[in-house]
């Protein structure tokens, strides 16, 4: 974290649990905590702990959101393109996050954390990979943010301890979904709410990237990385053109690998560029890629016990929300 230490930043830790046996963490020293029970010892990584390998299969993220730090950011672009997707999936007004206990988990470089953390929540965020030190940097000035880099399947929290569940962008690069999916709701307690999305299928399927991607995703990130930063200036004007054609324009972008970003208020060349280099290599990097139909994500939130609960197909994404 950035910002100074103060009692409460230096004790905190102790609301932590051993993902491996879930009992209670001490400090050893600034860089390590340690199980009371099963004595495992997870290193605090620049005031972050760490509960995972450093990257594992998400790599490819902690590359690009430590080189994209910023560029999704609210606070960096002006146009409040993340508070509103935020607002818009979840049907939640920041009055009810003022206060409350959030979890958010797989927050990539930080673009949700900003908002939840600008609107009074009481955030703890999570993602496996190194994009974690993209968030500190960002939004290590907020005194109601925890950061914790772990997997979605063994978090590192007691028992029902949030009052809100965020998780976007996150469960369809995961290599089971479904653990995934139910393993986020063992840290919500009852009467909880949530919202969660996915890739949405068949939606997702029918894209050139698919076919690019049994290529793509073997390559190492900086090398993925140059070949998009360069390809993209030169495909992006025609994946342009073709999202301006009517009624075909959902199917014409679909055969130019290059994402385009027209409908969300972004302006500035330079920022449209970045967010569609970033797109890109977001599309054909990660390891994982599995959508999911709406009636699997019904069935596992019946699994659950969910109550509320409403799948809402926004673009080409499912959004799962309800109460625990």
């Amino acid at each position: 974290m950035t910002r100074p230490e103060t009692s409460a930043a230096r004790h905190w830790h102790e609301t932590l649990r051993c993902p491996r046996c879930r009992g209670g963490l001490c400090r050893l020293s600034a860089e390590l905590l340690c199980c009371t029970a099963c004595g495992a010892s997870y290193p605090v990584d620049r005031g972050v702990p760490r509960f995972v390998p450093e990257d594992g299969y998400a790599r490819s993220f902690g590359y690009q959101w430590n080189r994209h730090r910023l560029t999704r950011l609210d606070s960096f672009t002006g146009v409040p393109v993340s508070r509103d997707r935020l607002l818009a999936e979840s049907g939640w007004r920041p009055e009810d996050l003022r206060g409350v206990r959030v979890l958010e988990a797989g927050s990539g470089a930080g673009r949700f954390t900003e908002v939840l953390c600008e609107m009074g929540a009481l955030v703890t965020s999570v993602d496996i990979s190194s994009a974690v030190h993209a968030n500190a940097a960002s939004n290590g000035r907020f005194p109601n943010l925890r950061l914790v880099q772990a997997s979605v399947y063994d978090l590192p929290f007691e028992e029902e301890s949030f009052e809100v569940l965020v998780c976007l962008g996150v469960v369809q690069h995961t290599p089971d979904v479904e653990r995934a999916f139910k393993a986020l709701f063992r840290c919500l307690r009852p009467g909880g709410r949530f919202c969660v999305d996915v890739y949405a299928a068949p939606v997702a399927y029918p894209h050139l990237r698919q076919v690019l991607r049994p290529f793509t995703r073997r390559m190492p990130p900086a090398r993925l990385y140059a070949l998009v930063e360069a390809v993209v200036p030169r495909l992006l004007p025609l994946a342009r053109r073709l999202g301006r054609t009517p009624k075909a324009r959902p199917y014409l972008t679909r055969l130019v690998p290059v994402a385009t970003h027209d409908r969300l208020g972004l302006t500035d060349p330079a920022t449209l560029l970045a967010w569609s280099v970033l797109d890109t290599f977001d599309w054909l990097s990660p390891r994982y890629e599995r959508p999911q139909t709406r009636r699997r994500l019904r069935r596992w939130a019946a699994d659950l016990g969910l109550r509320e609960v409403a799948v809402e197909r926004r673009r080409g994404l499912y959004v799962v929300r309800g109460v625990k």
